[in-house]
């Protein structure tokens, strides 16, 4: 059906530290503000919305809006060096946005010592606490966390 709205759920591995050319120093959060910038600008002209979840070990994200609009997007999104080990974990038909005011909302924490719930995707670590594991995890999770738009938490 012409414009029926998806929603696809992915994690990935953060390597931003080692997409940094050699001897430079990484400024984590100037490199997340730059990757919201541009999908707050690219979703907005695009009618895609959702959300961003950034850990110390990864990304996590749902983007919502055409088929085709959110297919093209997310073959940018997997081009892109600062992650690896990208996983769909659903990409489904919706009946309404569960982001509707977002072209791209956030959180996260850059702390490696804080719990992180996407551990346990991208790694052999045994992890305990909060987690997402099913795509509708993932979506509950993103759901609770991000609470608005230019949310950043920080050590």
């Amino acid at each position: 059906m012409a414009g029926a709205l998806y929603r696809l759920l992915y994690c990935s591995r953060n390597v931003i530290a080692h997409a940094v050319p050699a001897g430079q120093a990484v400024d984590m959060e100037r490199e997340i503000r730059a990757i919201l910038d541009v999908a707050r600008r690219r979703n907005k002209a695009d009618n895609v919305t959702g959300a961003l979840l950034f850990t110390a070990s990864g990304f996590a994200q749902v983007l919502e809006g055409s088929r085709e609009t959110v297919e093209r997007t997310f073959e940018r999104i997997g081009a892109d060096p600062r992650h690896a080990d990208v996983s769909v974990l659903s990409f489904t038909p919706i009946e309404r946005r569960g982001f509707p005011d977002w072209a791209m909302g956030f959180c996260g924490d850059i702390r490696s010592d804080r719990v992180d719930p996407l551990a346990h995707l991208l790694s052999d670590a045994t992890f305990t606490g909060e987690r997402a594991s099913t795509g509708g995890d993932l979506l509950r999770l993103l759901e609770r966390l991000v609470r608005r738009e230019d949310e950043w938490i920080a050590a």
